[in-house]
């Protein structure tokens, strides 16, 4: 099983590292969780494996991958006054941990990464 490796788009409230961080650091469970939307889903990856989470240029920690779905997901952000539907296959994350940073250029979508922890 491969591992992933994503780019936390740097607008609204996840401009800067710090909110993102503090956001990071309470998804810590199944009810507490991180998302990001796909086109696919990766075949060659699964729960368990890890996905890398870029920001500012740097990879910064990872989650560990929890499953995929197509489930529905509402979300507000401090910007947004009504939580936003969204709708469509979706990689579920959690229980983050922070590393030493590693240069990486962002980029949309999602990659396989042969980083390890």
């Amino acid at each position: 099983m491969k591992n992933l490796l994503t780019t936390i788009p740097q607008r609204g409230d996840l401009r800067h590292w710090a909110n993102v961080e503090k956001i990071l650091q309470a998804c810590d469970s199944e009810e507490d969780f991180w998302t990001f939307g796909c086109r696919y889903f990766p075949k060659e990856s699964g729960p368990g494996a890890l996905c890398f989470m870029v920001h500012s240029g740097y990879v910064r920690g990872y989650f560990t991958v929890l499953q995929f779905t197509e489930e529905d997901i509402w979300r507000c952000s401090e910007d947004q006054q009504e939580p936003v539907l969204y709708q469509g296959p979706k990689v579920k994350l959690a229980v983050w941990r922070s590393i030493p940073t590693v240069p990486q250029r962002g980029f949309q979508g999602w990659r396989y990464t042969q980083l390890q922890p």
